[in-house]
Formats: C-alpha cells, sequence, structure tokens
C-alpha cells in the first residue's frame, strides 16, 4: 500500500467513522499529499514530530471533536565523551542495524554533553531501549526522556542578501554566492529540493519560510523578506546551516 493510500484510509476513518488515525514518521516531502486526503476526505489533519520545528513527522488525521494523542516516545540516548566521539550518522546507522522500518522511527538531535534525543513510534520504545547498545566504538545508555526537550539551536549564520527577484535561481545564487548560470545548472541537473521536494524550474517562487537544499552546498531556511532596497532589489534574511 502506497503512501497515498494510507493516509485517504485514516482520513476516511476520521471523516466517516470519527476515529482520529495516525501514520508513521512522513517524510517533509509527504505533508501535502496528507493534507490533500484530508481536504477530500473532510477532516483535518495535523503534524508533530515529537518537538517543535521536527523533520520527520506523524500525521494525525483527526475526527471532529477529537485532541490528537501522538503515539511518540522520546529516549535519551547517552554516552561517556571522554572515551568516544558520537555523531548523527552513527547513532542513525546503530538505530537502522535493530532491523526495524526507518517509518518507526523519526528525528535523531544532538543535544551536547554526550547526549541525544531520538524519538520513536511509543510501541517500538521498549525494542529500542532493550537492543541498542553501542553506536561505532561508543557505549549507549538508553532511557525514557522526563520533563521538557530542549533542543540546541542549529548551528550555521544569519545572512542578509541582495537578489533581483524572488525566485528560485536568484537565492540559490545569492545565497550560495554563485553565479546566477551555475545555480540554473544545479538546479535543471536536480541538484536543488525546495521544501524537501526536487524543484527543476528554475523560475520557481520562493517566499519567507521556504526550505532550500543544495546537493554539495548545504541548507538554506529563507527567514524573511525585507523589502525592496534603494537600488531596486528584494533584500532577504536568510539562515544558512553548518558548522
Amino acid at each position: 500500500m502506497t503512501e497515498e493510500k494510507r493516509f485517504q484510509e485514516l482520513a476516511r476513518r476520521a471523516a466517516l467513522a470519527g476515529r482520529t488515525g495516525y501514520s508513521r514518521f512522513i517524510e517533509p516531502a509527504l505533508i501535502e499529499t496528507a493534507r490533500k486526503c484530508a481536504r477530500e476526505a473532510g477532516c483535518t489533519v495535523e503534524f508533530s514530530g515529537g518537538y517543535p520545528g521536527a523533520e520527520r513527522t506523524v500525521a494525525a488525521f483527526v475526527a471532529e471533536g477529537d485532541a490528537a494523542e501522538y503515539p511518540i516516545a522520546c529516549l535519551d540516548i547517552m554516552w561517556n565523551t571522554r572515551f568516544s566521539t558520537v555523531g548523527h550518522r552513527d547513532l542513525l546507522g546503530a538505530v537502522m542495524g535493530l532491523s526495524i522500518e526507518r517509518e518507526m522511527t523519526g528525528d535523531i538531535v544532538l543535544a551536547g554533553d554526550g547526549r541525544a534525543y531520538l524519538f520513536v513510534i511509543r510501541d517500538m520504545a521498549d525494542y529500542v531501549s532493550a537492543n541498542l547498545e553501542s553506536a561505532g566504538r561508543a557505549a549507549l545508555k538508553i532511557a525514557p526522556h522526563e520533563g521538557d526537550i530542549i533542543c540546541p539551536e542549529p548551528e550555521g549564520r544569519h545572512m542578509r542578501i541582495t537578489l533581483a527577484s524572488p525566485r528560485l535561481d536568484a537565492f540559490v545564487s545569492a545565497g550560495y554566492d554563485l553565479s546566477r548560470s551555475e545555480a540554473q545548472r544545479l538546479i535543471n541537473a536536480g541538484l536543488v529540493k525546495l521544501n524537501h521536494v526536487p524543484e527543476t524550474r528554475t523560475d520557481t517562487g520562493v517566499d519567507a519560510g521556504d526550505l532550500i537544499s543544495v546537493r554539495g552546498y548545504g541548507r538554506m531556511k529563507i527567514e524573511e523578506l525585507l523589502g525592496q532596497t534603494r537600488r531596486g532589489r528584494l533584500a532577504a534574511q536568510v539562515f544558512r546551516y553548518g558548522g
């Protein structure tokens, strides 16, 4: 069954049977498909990944008069930083080594000081806790998270850029310090995503809140469109992710 078919079934149950239903964790590119299925069925859909700003989320197709109670658990992953350095890729590889489906797990958030948060479908929490013992050479300790989830600010820098128009190629050019022709080449080659979806049209409009990612160059969030400069160009505030 495709994800769209699953969404349609969950949406129909919410609209016709009055039962709120939940997907597994989904990629950001599927959010618009979930919204479309909810509109067609006449129900509401909401999203949560367990913390504000999550990339991978669970879609809740909410029945009228109901409130979403997401089946998400947060686990603390801990290791001794004196003996080991653990990165996101190490942890993801260790989790996938447990032979569980990717849709059962959400984001992994590095929290510093030898700690990370792992978001999982609640039914998988005990299994992961019992079996996730190491990542690379690092021994891990797993425990249910208690209290608030405080995620560190992402690494990167805020930038003010100016561009001729709010087109995708203009943002890629200005945001990554590339020529307009090189930006267009990257877009035409399918190496650019807009809000997690590959975009090959150079003239696609970009707005505040959009996320651009360019393979080999990283990600950039459009924070605010600041209006025209005295020279008639568009000014924008963006955030470039990265150390």
